[in-house]
This record gives C-alpha cells, sequence and structure tokens, in this order.
C-alpha cells in the first residue's frame, strides 16, 4: 500500500486550518479579547455576545449541512446564501443588541457593531460572487492585534490570514482572487471599527 501523497497530505492540513482559523473561531476569540480588557463581567458578557454572534449561527449551518438542507457548513451553494446570511445577520444583530443592553465595554461593543458592517459587505458581494469570508474575518481580527501587541508580535501573527487563505485556495473553495478580496474587506472593515471604537471610548 502506498503512503499518503503529499498532496492529500496538504489537503487535510488546509481542511484543519479551514476549521480551527474559521469565521466563528476567530470571531469569538476577537469577541472574548476586547471583552476581557474590562474584566470578569466584560470576559461574560464577550461570551454571551459571542454565543449569539458566532456560535448559534456556525452551529445552525453545521446542522443544516447534516440534514442535507445546504451544501455544506461554508454553503457552496450561491442560491443558499441569501437565506442563510439574512438568518445569520439577525442573529449578529441580536447578539450586539445583547451587548448594548449588558452595558459591554467600548472595545467589545466596537467589534459587535464592526461584525454587522462586515457582514453586511460580505452578504451584498456574495449575492452575486463568491468573496471569502473565512479570508476577511482572518484579515480584520489579524490587523486587530495591532491594536493589543507590539507590532512585531502582531506582524507575526498576520501568518494566521495568510494561511487561511492558502487553505482556501487548497481547498478549492476560493480562487486567489476571492481570498485577495476577503482580505480587502476584512481590512476595510477594520478601519470602520477605529472611529466606532473613537466614538464609543469619548
Amino acid at each position: 500500500m502506498q503512503s499518503p501523497s503529499h498532496p492529500n497530505r496538504s489537503l487535510r492540513l488546509a481542511q484543519v486550518i479551514s476549521e480551527v482559523f474559521g469565521p466563528a473561531p476567530l470571531l469569538a476569540f476577537a469577541l472574548v479579547q476586547a471583552g476581557i480588557t474590562t474584566g470578569v463581567r466584560g470576559l461574560w458578557t464577550a461570551l454571551l455576545g459571542a454565543l449569539l454572534i458566532a456560535v448559534l449561527p456556525y452551529a445552525a449551518l453545521i446542522l443544516l449541512a447534516r440534514t442535507g438542507r445546504v451544501s455544506g457548513r461554508f454553503v457552496a451553494d450561491r442560491r443558499q446564501r441569501g437565506p442563510i446570511l439574512a438568518c445569520v445577520l439577525v442573529s449578529v444583530v441580536l447578539g450586539v443588541s445583547l451587548l448594548v443592553w449588558l452595558g459591554a465595554g467600548a472595545q467589545l461593543l466596537a467589534v459587535g457593531i464592526a461584525s454587522i458592517i462586515g457582514l453586511l459587505v460580505v452578504t451584498s458581494v456574495n449575492l452575486v460572487w463568491k468573496l471569502s469570508i473565512h479570508s476577511a474575518i482572518a484579515a480584520f481580527v489579524g490587523v486587530l492585534q495591532f491594536t493589543c501587541f507590539p507590532a512585531p508580535i502582531a506582524t507575526v501573527l498576520l501568518l494566521v490570514p495568510a494561511a487561511v487563505g492558502w487553505a482556501r485556495i487548497r481547498e478549492g473553495a476560493h480562487t486567489p482572487l476571492q481570498v485577495l478580496a476577503g482580505y480587502v474587506s476584512g481590512v476595510a472593515v477594520f478601519l470602520c471599527y477605529l472611529p466606532i471604537l473613537a466614538a464609543l471610548a469619548g
């Protein structure tokens, strides 16, 4: 029996990267990272917000994929994306509303609002094209680290969005252009995040 080929190993690695650094885990991380800056209460607020903003939408997609109602967890069929992303948007808006009601700190609330903006952007694009949501969120969270860590550390952490982009291309889920468009969208959302944070903190 032949040993697994290099292409098979690289494909498996790409699949692991897409799962571990997928939209839900990265967004949940960003929310918790923002919430913990205000202590234990902020952490619990972030966890509750992450439940609605990241965890529940992803869990629902897994359930729909396993029951055959959508074309996989990442909804490859463009015709299914509109209704799915609309439902995700409702859940995200509810999550951000919960953050407001709980009196979330400025940084946590800004990340929540940025997630709404980002979802609106990718939803609009994905109705007619196939922008990589993975690379968009990875880019946003990656650039966000420059507000949390010294530049050398944050620069190293940019390896995460780079790896995510490679993984999505290796899996055949996206073209390089679609991944690049995701990166641009993620950075654009971050540029929206900065004035939102300044306004909330002021």
